[in-house]
Protein backbone atom coordinates (compact mmCIF):
# COMPACT_ATOMS: atom_id res chain seq x y z
CA UNK A 1 0.00 0.00 0.00
CA UNK A 2 1.10 3.54 -0.79
CA UNK A 3 0.36 6.16 1.87
CA UNK A 4 0.66 9.89 1.20
CA UNK A 5 0.27 12.39 4.01
CA UNK A 6 -0.03 15.92 2.66
CA UNK A 7 1.55 18.26 5.18
CA UNK A 8 2.10 21.55 3.35
CA UNK A 9 -0.66 23.09 1.24
CA UNK A 10 0.38 26.31 -0.46
CA UNK A 11 -1.44 28.42 -3.04
CA UNK A 12 0.75 27.04 -5.83
CA UNK A 13 1.76 23.55 -4.63
CA UNK A 14 1.12 20.70 -2.22
CA UNK A 15 3.85 18.69 -0.50
CA UNK A 16 3.48 15.28 1.06
CA UNK A 17 5.33 12.36 2.56
CA UNK A 18 4.93 9.05 0.74
CA UNK A 19 5.45 5.72 2.49
CA UNK A 20 5.57 2.19 1.11
CA UNK A 21 6.60 -0.18 3.90
CA UNK A 22 9.96 1.24 5.08
CA UNK A 23 10.48 3.46 2.00
CA UNK A 24 9.91 7.17 2.59
CA UNK A 25 9.80 9.68 -0.25
CA UNK A 26 8.44 13.21 -0.70
CA UNK A 27 5.69 14.24 -3.11
CA UNK A 28 4.91 17.36 -5.08
CA UNK A 29 1.46 18.07 -6.48
CA UNK A 30 -0.58 21.00 -7.68
CA UNK A 31 -2.46 22.95 -4.98
CA UNK A 32 -5.94 21.98 -3.90
CA UNK A 33 -8.30 23.82 -6.28
CA UNK A 34 -11.51 21.82 -5.83
CA UNK A 35 -10.34 18.93 -8.06
CA UNK A 36 -10.26 21.06 -11.24
CA UNK A 37 -8.60 18.92 -13.95
CA UNK A 38 -5.05 19.97 -14.89
CA UNK A 39 -4.92 22.54 -12.07
CA UNK A 40 -5.64 20.74 -8.78
CA UNK A 41 -4.31 17.83 -6.80
CA UNK A 42 -6.81 15.01 -6.37
CA UNK A 43 -9.08 14.72 -3.32
CA UNK A 44 -7.90 12.94 -0.21
CA UNK A 45 -9.23 9.40 -0.02
CA UNK A 46 -8.55 5.81 -0.96
CA UNK A 47 -7.82 4.71 -4.52
CA UNK A 48 -6.46 1.81 -6.54
CA UNK A 49 -3.22 2.35 -8.42
CA UNK A 50 -2.46 0.23 -11.50
CA UNK A 51 0.36 -0.08 -13.98
CA UNK A 52 -0.36 1.45 -17.37
CA UNK A 53 1.49 2.19 -20.57
CA UNK A 54 1.71 5.97 -20.75
CA UNK A 55 2.44 7.51 -24.17
CA UNK A 56 4.55 10.17 -22.44
CA UNK A 57 6.14 8.31 -19.51
CA UNK A 58 6.36 4.80 -20.95
CA UNK A 59 5.38 1.31 -19.86
CA UNK A 60 4.96 0.45 -16.19
CA UNK A 61 3.77 3.93 -15.24
CA UNK A 62 1.57 3.92 -12.15
CA UNK A 63 -1.89 5.47 -12.62
CA UNK A 64 -4.39 6.37 -9.91
CA UNK A 65 -7.79 4.85 -10.70
CA UNK A 66 -11.35 6.11 -10.29
CA UNK A 67 -10.65 9.69 -9.23
CA UNK A 68 -14.00 11.53 -9.47
CA UNK A 69 -14.16 13.70 -12.61
CA UNK A 70 -10.47 13.04 -13.41
CA UNK A 71 -8.38 10.76 -15.62
CA UNK A 72 -4.70 10.04 -16.28
CA UNK A 73 -3.43 10.81 -12.77
CA UNK A 74 0.10 9.40 -12.84
CA UNK A 75 3.10 9.02 -10.55
CA UNK A 76 6.11 10.35 -12.49
CA UNK A 77 9.38 12.25 -12.34
CA UNK A 78 8.77 15.85 -11.23
CA UNK A 79 10.66 18.29 -9.04
CA UNK A 80 8.21 21.21 -8.88
CA UNK A 81 4.48 21.76 -9.20
CA UNK A 82 5.12 23.18 -12.69
CA UNK A 83 6.26 19.65 -13.69
CA UNK A 84 2.88 18.06 -12.91
CA UNK A 85 -0.55 18.65 -14.40
CA UNK A 86 -2.71 17.01 -11.76
CA UNK A 87 -0.26 14.13 -11.28
CA UNK A 88 2.04 13.21 -8.38
CA UNK A 89 5.80 13.71 -8.52
CA UNK A 90 8.18 11.97 -6.11
CA UNK A 91 11.53 13.05 -4.69
CA UNK A 92 14.25 11.82 -2.35
CA UNK A 93 14.48 15.16 -0.54
CA UNK A 94 12.61 18.41 -0.01
CA UNK A 95 13.98 21.68 -1.36
CA UNK A 96 15.09 23.84 1.60
CA UNK A 97 12.51 26.51 0.67
CA UNK A 98 9.78 23.83 0.25
CA UNK A 99 9.33 24.82 -3.41
CA UNK A 100 9.77 21.24 -4.61
CA UNK A 101 11.41 17.84 -4.22
CA UNK A 102 14.91 16.73 -5.19
CA UNK A 103 16.34 13.74 -7.04
CA UNK A 104 13.05 12.76 -8.61
CA UNK A 105 14.51 10.22 -11.05
CA UNK A 106 16.20 8.37 -8.20
CA UNK A 107 12.98 8.52 -6.17
CA UNK A 108 10.91 7.05 -9.00
CA UNK A 109 13.45 4.23 -9.42
CA UNK A 110 13.05 3.40 -5.72
CA UNK A 111 9.25 3.71 -6.01
CA UNK A 112 9.23 1.25 -8.92
CA UNK A 113 11.59 -1.11 -7.09
CA UNK A 114 9.32 -1.27 -4.04
CA UNK A 115 6.32 -2.06 -6.24
CA UNK A 116 8.14 -4.63 -8.39
CA UNK A 117 6.04 -7.71 -9.05
CA UNK A 118 2.75 -5.91 -8.47
CA UNK A 119 0.26 -4.82 -11.11
CA UNK A 120 -1.90 -2.86 -8.68
CA UNK A 121 -1.92 -1.66 -5.10
CA UNK A 122 -3.90 0.62 -2.81
CA UNK A 123 -3.27 4.33 -2.28
CA UNK A 124 -4.44 6.30 0.74
CA UNK A 125 -4.08 10.09 0.71
CA UNK A 126 -4.61 12.07 3.92
CA UNK A 127 -3.77 15.54 5.16
CA UNK A 128 -2.06 16.08 8.50
CA UNK A 129 1.13 16.61 10.42
CA UNK A 130 4.10 14.33 9.84
CA UNK A 131 6.45 13.16 12.53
Amino acid sequence: MIEITRFALFGDRTLGRLKIDDLELWTIERPWLNNVPFKSCIPTGQYKVKRTNSPRFGPDTWQVQDVPDRTHILFHVANTAADVVGCIGCGISLYPDLNGVGNSRKAMAKFDSYLAGLDETDLVITTGAIM
